[in-house]
This record gives C-alpha cells, sequence and structure tokens, in this order.
C-alpha cells in the first residue's frame, strides 16, 4: 500500500478512535445501541465535516471548491449516477474466505474440525472451499474440472452462533457522552424534516 493510501487509513482510525472515546461514557451494554450510535455518529458528525479527501480528488481535476470544503454527505447528494444495487447473494461470496483442501479418501472434506460430502468421484483431488469463518453450516467447494457445489457436515452437531461482545471499554464510564447526546437530537430532527419533506412531496402528486 502507498504511503498516501495509509494514512487515508490511519486518518478514519483516529476518527473511529474518537467515537469510541465519546461512546465510552454511554455505559452501554447492548451491541444495538452501540451500532445505533456509531450510525448517529456518521449521519451527523462525519458526514456533515468538509473531507480532505474529496478536497484533494477536486484540486487533482483543478477545481476550485468553496472555502469550507465539501462534505461527504454534499458530494453524495451532488453526484446524479444512478444507483447500482448487487443482490445479497453476490455481496454475501464478495465477503467469503478460500482455502485448497485435498478430499480424502472417504470423499470427504475436513474443514474447522469437521467432515463434509464432497464425494467419490473427487477422492484424492485438490479442490477450493469457500466459508464464512462464522457459519459452519454449508461450505461451497470447488472443483478444478466440474460445477461448483454446496456441502454439508455428515454429522451436524450442535450449533452455536458466535455472539459479539460489546467492548469492555463501551461500558467502563459511568457519564453520558454530552457529544453524543447533541448528535442524537440533531439525528432525530434530521429524520423527523426527511419525513415533513417526504409527505408534502406526496401532497403536491
Amino acid at each position: 500500500k502507498s504511503g498516501k493510501s495509509k494514512g487515508k487509513i490511519e486518518k478514519f482510525h483516529q476518527v473511529v478512535d474518537s467515537f469510541i472515546e465519546e461512546v465510552k461514557l454511554k455505559k452501554l451494554m447492548e451491541i444495538t445501541e452501540l451500532n445505533r450510535y456509531w450510525q448517529i455518529f456518521l449521519d451527523e458528525y462525519y458526514h456533515k465535516k468538509p473531507h480532505d479527501g474529496i478536497r484533494e480528488y477536486y484540486k487533482s481535476k483543478g477545481i476550485t471548491l468553496p472555502e469550507k470544503g465539501i462534505t461527504p454527505e454534499q458530494e453524495w447528494n451532488r453526484d446524479t449516477r444512478a444507483l447500482v444495487f448487487l443482490d445479497s447473494k453476490t455481496v454475501g461470496e464478495a465477503f467469503l474466505h478460500h482455502e485448497k483442501r485435498y478430499v480424502d479418501k472417504g470423499g470427504l472434506i475436513s474443514y474447522n474440525g469437521r467432515k463434509y460430502e464432497a464425494g467419490a468421484h473427487l477422492i484424492g483431488e485438490q479442490v477450493v472451499i469457500a466459508f464464512d469463518p462464522k457459519d459452519d453450516r454449508t461450505i461451497t467447494v470447488y472443483p478444478k474440472n466440474s460445477a461448483s457445489f454446496t456441502a454439508r457436515p455428515v454429522q451436524i452437531g450442535e450449533y452455536c452462533a458466535r455472539e459479539i461482545p460489546v467492548p469492555r471499554a463501551v461500558a467502563d464510564e459511568p457519564v453520558t457522552s454530552r457529544f453524543l447526546d447533541v448528535l442524537e437530537k440533531k439525528h432525530k430532527e434530521s429524520q423527523k424534516k426527511l419525513a415533513d419533506a417526504i409527505s408534502y412531496s406526496d401532497y403536491g402528486e
């Protein structure tokens, strides 16, 4: 990675760190609440703050920007290109992990301490498997000379999904975050204005 891209990643990490420092003060106990405040933080602070990356882009194109710069929200609203949505299957496959495995003499593949049915016709062959590390109920097998297929464990035992724990730091402080309280209030006002605008547009049709 280039030093420039590394700097941008580190800058966003600083943004995340600043959110964590604020949300620690809320003494949250539920991951859903943590996610809710993160969305509020993005909507009411990060997306409304002038972005150096946007400034650099326009500067490279020789375009003069307002003195205050452009926020991510302004840039999003300015872009008139139609959105292209990917189906959930395509998105899900993009985040799968891939590894190579050999099919044993029983026609099985070993993964995560479990055996999966591959078929006698693949005995001895090396295949690629695609899997979700948090869900081993199925894997996708990609043989070299035939179509991919879904494989399931030969013996399905008790399955328990791992829950993502709330970071310890989140519940350490008893004091609320005034910053996030203000953002939450602004977020409610923004949502109300948006709802009113939509309602008014429907009335005019």
